[in-house]
């Protein structure tokens, strides 16, 4: 199943939007308010069945209205609902009666977090009813379950018609994910008696709840989903990466450094090859990892209408580009220089263009100690400065 097309309007912050979607990786980034989660949200909407307090109609239209176009195999879906309500406390109900198996979306929250939890005992593996997927296309995944899963499989892993091949295939895969972005750590036990899942570390054995915030994000998503898909198709024994599914994730940099942030998506994709993710973010490191065309940026217009960025063509992605460059010609930043080292460089500017030399020099001292030790603009603020001199020396 993959997700062709959204059509918003008047929803949340955004007027009229269209935006189509690739297969594989879709990177939606845009500023702060823009709608980047808004169009999360209006992609699980039309599948919802029962009740939600987040998808809200814009508050300057008559009347909101979310379609997409969904492609499963053969069978085209283009759901349409409208949305209707405002205000902070009402509710919104919407019961899909399509036929569309509600199973093949995920969507994770921007909570990825977790504390130390213990195991009174392993319980079956609970099966999500329709209304229980629906709250999760609602609130987001349910991720205080991964470790129970995790241990149940270890610990039965080898018990005589036990799992099947493809739930022990998936097992192996979970532990795989432990060192995929950090191959100095990985899987090292299961506690039968706690049922505590122990990560084999740098600097020793410690808890997998002891884990950075970084690493347990990560978890999160990559064991989360192998988890979701086990739980959601307990009769079918699905391999993981064959999953054809559509996973939407809000603010997928949250807690990684930026060397993270730059391997997540593949990790995604290589992992799970045959789903489709719509993702968002603020990181530049992220987009700039991004292979060609799987950009979504938005931006406002002087109307403040929310648009689709025109972005330059390069049909070889990001990958050469700057931070720089990527904050600037593609997250739409106006400067990637501080406010305060802006306002440095227009006084300093002014006192060259009235031939100020004594307030130009006063300034380039202390640029000259503020900027970074390899800095270029030293250079030119230096050459700029000798040449108000020159010309002083001239005149006189």
């Amino acid at each position: 199943m993959k997700l062709k097309k959204i059509d918003i309007n008047g929803v949340g912050g955004i007027k009229s939007l269209r935006v189509r979607f690739r297969d594989d990786m879709n990177i939606i980034c845009g500023p702060n308010g823009i709608g980047k989660s808004t169009i999360l949200l209006a992609a699980t909407f039309p599948f919802l069945y029962g009740g939600t307090n987040r998808v809200k109609r814009n508050v300057l239209t008559e009347r909101g209205n979310i379609t997409l176009e969904v492609q499963d195999r053969d069978i085209t879906f283009t759901p349409s609902v409208d949305v209707n309500t405002h205000l902070p406390q009402d509710w919104l109900n919407h019961y899909s009666h399509d036929g569309f198996d509600k199973r093949k979306l995920f969507r994770f929250d921007t909570t990825r977090n977790f504390d130390y939890q213990l195991l009174g005992a392993l319980n079956a593996d609970k099966r999500l009813d329709e209304s229980e997927v629906s709250q999760q296309l609602n609130t987001g995944i349910n991720l205080h379950n991964i470790k129970e899963w995790f241990a149940k499989r270890t610990l039965f892993e080898k018990v005589d018609r036990g799992y099947g091949p493809n739930t022990l295939r998936n097992l192996t895969l979970a532990r795989v994910c432990i060192s995929i972005l950090n191959p100095d750590f990985s899987f090292s036990r299961v506690d039968p008696r706690t049922y505590d899942i122990f990560v084999n570390t740098p600097t020793g054995e410690i808890w997998y709840e002891y884990l950075s915030s970084g690493f347990k994000s990560c978890m999160s998503l990559l064991l989360g989903i192998i988890k979701e898909i086990e739980i959601r198709y307990s009769d079918e024994d699905i391999y993981a990466p064959e999953f054809d599914g559509v996973i939407l994730i809000d603010e997928i940099e949250l807690h990684l450094h930026p060397e993270w942030q730059a391997k997540i998506t593949e990790a995604l994709t290589k992992t799970f090859p045959s789903a489709q993710f719509i993702i968002t973010t603020h990181s530049p490191h992220v987009v700039q990892n991004a292979n060609a065309n799987q950009i979504i940026a938005l931006i406002s217009d002087q109307d403040g209408l929310v648009r689709l960025k025109e972005l330059p063509e390069n049909e070889m992605g990001y990958s050469a580009w700057t931070i720089e460059e990527v904050l600037l010609d593609v997250m739409g930043m106006q400067s990637t220089l501080s406010r305060d080292l802006q306002k440095k460089l227009d006084e300093f500017e002014h006192c060259i263009d009235s031939e100020d030399y004594d307030g130009a020099h006063k300034i380039y001292e202390h640029l000259d100690k503020a900027l970074h030790q390899s800095n270029v603009l030293r250079k030119s603020l230096k050459i700029s400065l000798t040449s108000i001199r020159e010309r002083d020396e001239e005149n006189d």
